[in-house]
């Protein structure tokens, strides 16, 4: 039985990629977010890495920058999955005699597993490139990219598809919001949401910003206005060889 009783109030999101939208209480707006960011980035990684010439050490330094701060939001993502939220739907679900969904958090445990060693190869391989030409690293690096890209995508489609229906099913919207307030969102610096925002909404939607930017507030809109530039700047530096 559901632990909630409250009105489906939030209208579903569907990015670009992303496998499902499940209706319910809670806003899962944040999440799909960062879901897009961390396949956008992939893609584009995966892109570079395939055109980026050995000697251009600029753009090489820009992509390592970029690869270290993806790297370092998803693990934050999914820290922040194992450590609370998991946790909290494993034990409604046992609450509930849910054996399906027991087994979806327990997939979602192993496919993070599965990802941490991709991730640990790709730094790597780009610290290499970073370091100097390295053209047994450059020849190494695309394959393994393109391998932690379809391993990601895989696990967030599962993760859209049937993890976030027991969010809809087993947490509330208020408890919802107050969970993303004090655990998912962390407590970045002025300096880290400079960065965040505007990665977090680059290629998505105008309308979908417009409506976030509106609930979000308006600091949330003048950090997004004073950084996008810069964001922008850095974007087109590290992936000035992808089309």
């Amino acid at each position: 039985m559901s632990r909630h009783t409250e009105p489906t109030t939030h209208p579903t999101v569907l990015l670009p990629g992303q496998a499902a939208s499940p209706p319910g209480p809670c806003d899962l707006s944040g999440m799909y977010l960062m879901h897009h960011a961390f396949r956008r980035d992939l893609r584009d990684l995966l892109a570079a890495a395939e055109r980026t010439p050995l000697e251009d050490r600029t753009a090489w330094g820009e992509i390592g920058l970029r690869w270290e701060r993806f790297a370092h939001h998803l693990h934050e993502h999914h820290a922040v999955e194992d450590r609370v939220l998991w946790p909290l739907l494993l034990e409604r679900v046992s609450a509930a005699a849910d054996a399906e969904g027991r087994a979806v958090l327990s997939a979602m445990e192993a496919e993070h597993a599965l990802i941490d060693p991709l991730l640990d190869r790709c730094a790597d391989l780009v610290g290499r490139l970073v370091a100097g030409p390295d053209e047994a690293a450059l020849a190494e690096l695309p394959g393994v990219l393109a391998e932690t890209r379809q391993v990601l995508d895989d696990h967030l489609g599962h993760e859209e598809r049937d993890a976030v229906v027991l969010v809809q099913r087993h947490v509330g919207g208020g408890e919802w919001a107050d969970l993303e307030r004090r655990e998912f969102r962390g407590r970045p610096s002025l300096g880290e949401l400079r960065f965040q925002l505007p990665w977090m909404v680059h290629e998505v939607p105008d309308e979908v910003v417009t409506g976030l930017v509106r609930a979000a507030g308006p600091g949330f809109a003048l950090i997004l206005r004073v950084s996008r530039g810069r964001f922008l700047r850095h974007q087109r530096a590290a992936f000035k060889y992808v089309a």
